[in-house]
């Protein structure tokens, strides 16, 4: 029996919702198609919630995931996907949102969408390495929230 990326990631979240437990590393992959970012969202908001944020950092990761997720899914290259992974790593949640673009893309530092993330994360880079199949560009943005101690 095959199972959804969703089902999978999302047993992930709930397995590291066990008291005492490391939360468990969650990476979801879906088309890159914005018919998928509720799909998006609502995993960002499980895993966040199971992560220990505040209903705050929730509504903020939700909307960095949501605003990069879009521009990658903009830029993406016809029949690739967008990947989100998210760890924790001591106080703070790390999130890990991939795409094979077209071409170079990559954020300018004093554009409104950059601002927006700077303004809804704690840390937030940007970086591009040639796709293994030499068409398009790997794009990977990452960006950190810590969480309340």
């Amino acid at each position: 029996m095959s199972h959804s990326p969703l089902a999978h990631a999302m047993s992930d979240s709930v397995a590291s919702s066990r008291p005492n437990a490391e939360p468990v590393p969650t990476t979801l992959s879906v088309p890159a198609l914005h018919t998928q970012l509720p799909i998006v969202r609502m995993l960002t908001e499980v895993v966040a919630m199971h992560s220990g944020c505040t209903l705050d950092q929730v509504s903020d990761l939700k909307l960095a995931v949501d605003q990069v997720c879009t521009l990658l899914i903009d830029a993406a290259a016809p029949h690739s996907g967008v990947s989100c992974s998210y760890r924790v790593v001591g106080d703070d949640l790390h999130v890990s949102v991939t795409a094979t673009t077209v071409a170079h893309w990559r954020p300018a530092s004093d554009s409104l969408e950059w601002r927006i993330l700077e303004l809804l994360t704690d840390t937030v880079t940007a970086g591009e390495e040639p796709a293994e199949s030499g068409r398009g560009t790997v794009s990977t943005v990452e960006f950190t929230l810590a969480k309340p101690a």
